[in-house]
């Protein structure tokens, strides 16, 4: 009869023990899990962020490339030579203001 008395305080405090151990690693797996969920809303603003900058950078890719075929042509050549070096066109007086 002791023997049994024995065994059955011994499993109790088996019990106790292995439920203790369960409960501290479903608190670890919650807290990991936690900590996850933060990470992952971190990188989901930083990926629409990026999504933000690639869509402007493609968008300023476009106006470089009508500017390239804007500066290929004879009318940006006219203006240039206008604006910056001065000249006139066959056709054209140039009326300069006296001071």
């Amino acid at each position: 009869m002791a023997k049994k008395r024995r065994q059955k305080g011994s499993n109790r405090r088996e019990m106790i023990c292995i439920s203790l151990v369960v409960l501290v690693l479903l608190g670890v797996v919650a807290v990991q899990s936690s900590r996850l969920k933060d990470k992952n809303a971190g990188y989901e603003a930083r990926l629409q962020l990026l999504n933000e900058q690639l869509e402007k950078e493609s968008e300023r890719a476009l106006e470089i490339a009508e500017l390239k075929d804007y500066v290929n042509t004879k009318e940006y050549a006219a203006q240039a030579a206008k604006e910056k070096l001065g000249m006139v066109g066959e056709n054209e007086i140039l009326f300069k203001a006296e001071n």
